[in-house]
């Protein structure tokens, strides 16, 4: 038996010597060994769970008798997108017994779906073996984005933590299926990136290619917005910092780009209403979702999630969202937070914004709040070893629950 201490001290050397084993290496080969590790543990627990498919599984998971694991790995949404990748979108609005529009291909945006077309015509590949097979190219690309958006703010370090706590973390597995999240996630970093080195023209074209693959890209146009308009301001104040001033050709850049992103981010609506004829397709079909949870409502932004914990909590669930509202803002504006750069800050107010504006909070929440893993390179989380590896803990427990929650039992 070891004396007192000597087993806690070898552990934390292992723990150390691991960590400077990954950050010694050069930043690419580092992000893709976390990356990797973090696709081996997830393909671990996804396949660990798939043998019960026939008896937890509900029903509407998977629409065809087909239930092998590549079928299991594009359930959910997954069929949707292969409904739109195989047949495009339908002209005809499906409606329920009582005439209301039920859940149907419109709610999902077409980039993922149609680059899935393209792989598969020209490569031969089925649906099931291409969208994951994108999904972990993209996530691949998301990571490397999201390692060098941090690095520049906060460092080497911070970068590999938020990279670990974005591979590996509980809703890591969703890098891997067939779902728009890596495709969408990639974007995101990309375009803050572009953002950050004032790249106009690619931060206008990523833009673009967000708001036609997931919700929520309206957070990017009003991101630019924002930090232009501080430049803007600094510089009518004589700001010493804006050395570079703000030249009236590079406002008129922003202004172009702004502009087109914000007619991207609003244009699905209006296909949705031209292809069906009714005005309200889009809306209609995104309340489809909400019935089992609040029952039919208006949409009325700014609501959603006041509206349901009332419902489920009462006083006490409103009280919970006005302390989010209120504490979200404040970590924000933490001077620890702050290291992470004011692009990255003013996209994390702005999309959180949006998620709370617009979606009903559900399961499928934290699968929305994935486009704030650069919060997870705040110095204020990773410069504490408590606080690091309680991170670490919660990402490899959590995990193997929620995908026998969130993927197995109930769509995520």
């Amino acid at each position: 038996m070891p004396p007192d201490g000597t087993l806690t001290q070898s552990i934390a050397s292992g723990r150390r010597r691991a960590i400077d084993s990954v950050t010694s290496l050069p930043a690419w080969a580092a992000v893709v060994l976390v990356w990797f590790g973090g696709r081996m543990v997830s393909t671990l627990w996804l396949a660990l769970v798939y043998p019960l498919t026939g008896r937890a599984l509900p029903e509407n998971a998977i629409w065809t008798n087909d239930h092998g694991f590549l079928r299991f790995l594009t359930a959910w949404d997954g069929q949707y997108y292969e409904q739109i990748s195989l047949h495009g979108y339908p002209t005809t609005l499906p409606l329920d017994t009582a005439g209301h529009v039920a859940q149907n291909a419109w709610a999902f945006l077409p980039a993922f779906p149609f680059t899935i077309r393209f792989v598969t015509v020209w490569t031969g590949m089925t649906f099931e073996v291409a969208a994951p097979a994108i999904a972990l190219v993209a996530g691949l690309v998301a990571a490397f984005l999201l390692h060098r958006l941090v690095r520049e703010g906060a460092g080497n370090t911070a970068a590999m933590w938020a990279v670990f706590f974005f591979t590996c973390g509980p809703l890591s597995f969703l890098l891997q299926v067939g779902y728009a999240e890596s495709m969408f996630l990639a974007l995101v970093f990309g375009a803050l990136l572009a953002l950050e080195h004032r790249r106009y023209g690619l931060l206008t074209a990523l833009g673009v290619a967000a708001a036609f693959t997931r919700p929520g890209a309206l957070a990017l146009p009003l991101t630019l917005g924002v930090v232009a308009l501080v430049r803007w301001v600094q510089l009518r104040r004589g700001n010493s910092r804006v050395l570079d001033g703000f030249p009236l050709r590079e406002q008129a850049r922003v202004v172009a780009s702004g502009v087109v992103m914000v007619v991207a981010g609003l244009a699905w609506p209006v296909i949705a209403s031209h292809v069906t004829g009714r005005s309200d397709a889009y809306l209609a079909t995104e309340m489809s979702w909400w019935v089992n949870f609040i029952g039919r409502v208006d949409f009325v932004p700014l609501t959603p999630w006041f509206l349901t914990t009332a419902k489920w909590l009462g006083v006490s669930g409103v009280l919970i969202v006005v302390g989010l509202l209120i504490g979200y803002p404040i970590w924000l504006l933490r001077r620890s937070t702050r290291k992470l750069g004011s692009t990255t800050l003013v996209f994390s107010g702005a999309y959180a914004l949006y998620v709370f504006a617009v979606s009903l909070p559900m399961a499928s929440t934290p699968r929305l709040l994935m486009p704030l893993a650069p919060l997870f390179g705040s110095p204020e989380l990773v410069a504490k070893p408590w606080m690091r590896w309680t991170l670490v803990t919660c990402a490899l427990a959590g995990q193997p629950v929620l995908v026998a929650v969130l993927w197995l039992l109930g769509p995520p």
